[in-house]
């Protein structure tokens, strides 16, 4: 049996990634590894906190010495327990928190009227987060809230991957939307050595190797290029933002994945209205999250209407007329576009 040949994006998307690896790491404090895709798992050196600690001010007791204590038989303690305040370790014995007016000082003893039950504002040895948890995965992402844990277990420096990619434009609002959303997946922005080059061309032919593949049959986009003549591969993308989407959709974020380490995210959801769509050519479809499932905004096209109304985004492959309501569809969440960890 003979194979299918490949569609000219599907041919493109395979010869760009053929042989690629993920870049090397390197190693950055979290608070500049934002965003950027974990080279390694890192998991927890140690229990948070390593120590019960309070979670609201008073005073720091033992929940066993005030079983059944109440206002008619409070009980009394020897020694006053000590104050402490949101954060503060409690001592070895305690392991609650109460208000600092619910103890009273009756002579040489400490009167509290109340019982109190383990934890009760307090959060015990390991609450946060147990030795040896997940902070994050290889391959996911540092955010806001990995840093703090990170920064949170002493954890100074975390290895990270940052695929380069070079944008050849002139000053426009489309190379200002490609730099920020290639920011946003995790790439460094570069002027120099680069491991992809997108050049934005009115004339893509002209900008273009004669061994390129010229032409991708994607709609929009369809008269985007992939010149691997170099040794750096090259996108020539004419300058109109909804070309740039699918092509960022079809090959970019495609190699960012490989580059990175990661995952591309798809999300399954049954469509809400039928997809039409040209057969011959890889349509994109821009969708919008309803609670039925998704619906279908755009295909084939991507007005700034469309684009500011997304969700998620899909390729219905050169060989389909389209989807009926209610088939299943794989999109790829726009503001996430790799899994989450």
């Amino acid at each position: 049996m003979t194979s299918r040949p490949l569609s000219p994006l599907a041919d493109a998307r395979t010869r760009l990634l053929a042989g690629r690896d993920a870049v090397a790491p390197v190693t950055l404090p979290p608070g500049q590894a934002l965003g950027l895709a974990a080279a390694e798992t890192v998991r927890a050196p140690h229990a948070l906190p390593p120590t019960a600690v309070a979670l609201r001010p008073g005073v720091a007791v033992a929940s066993a010495d005030l079983v059944g204590a109440t206002p008619q038989a409070p009980a009394l303690l020897p020694v006053a327990p000590p104050h402490v305040l949101i954060g503060a370790a409690l001592p070895a014995d305690a392991d609650a928190v109460l208000p600092a007016d619910a103890v009273a000082m009756s002579g040489p003893f400490a009167e509290i009227g109340q019982s109190a039950y383990p934890g009760e504002n307090a959060r015990k040895a390991g609450g946060d987060l147990s030795a040896g948890a997940v902070i994050v995965a290889a391959g996911g992402t540092v955010t806001a809230e990995v840093a703090l844990a990170l920064a949170c277990a002493g954890i100074a420096e975390v290895a990270v991957r940052r695929p380069a990619i070079r944008i050849d434009a002139a000053a426009a609002p489309e190379a200002a939307f490609l730099a920020r959303i290639l920011a946003e997946a995790g790439c460094a922005v570069v002027e120099g050595a680069a491991d992809l080059v997108i050049t934005l061309a009115a004339d893509v032919a002209a900008a273009t190797h004669p061994d390129a593949i010229l032409g991708l049959a994607l709609q929009p986009g369809r008269d985007s290029a992939l010149d691997l003549s170099g040794p750096t591969p090259r996108l020539v993308v004419a300058p109109r933002f909804d070309g740039l989407v699918a092509v960022l959709q079809g090959l970019v974020l495609p190699l960012v994945a490989v580059l990175a380490g990661r995952r591309p995210n798809s999300i399954e959801r049954p469509l809400t209205a039928k997809v039409a769509s040209h057969v011959g050519m890889t349509d994109l479809v821009l969708l919008a999250a309803e609670p039925q499932g998704w619906r279908p905004i755009a295909t084939g096209q991507a007005t700034l209407a469309a684009l500011l109304a997304a969700d998620a985004v899909a390729l219905i492959a050169p060989d389909s007329e389209g989807l009926p309501a209610g088939a299943p569809l794989a999109a790829t969440p726009l503001r996430e576009p790799f899994e989450p960890r």
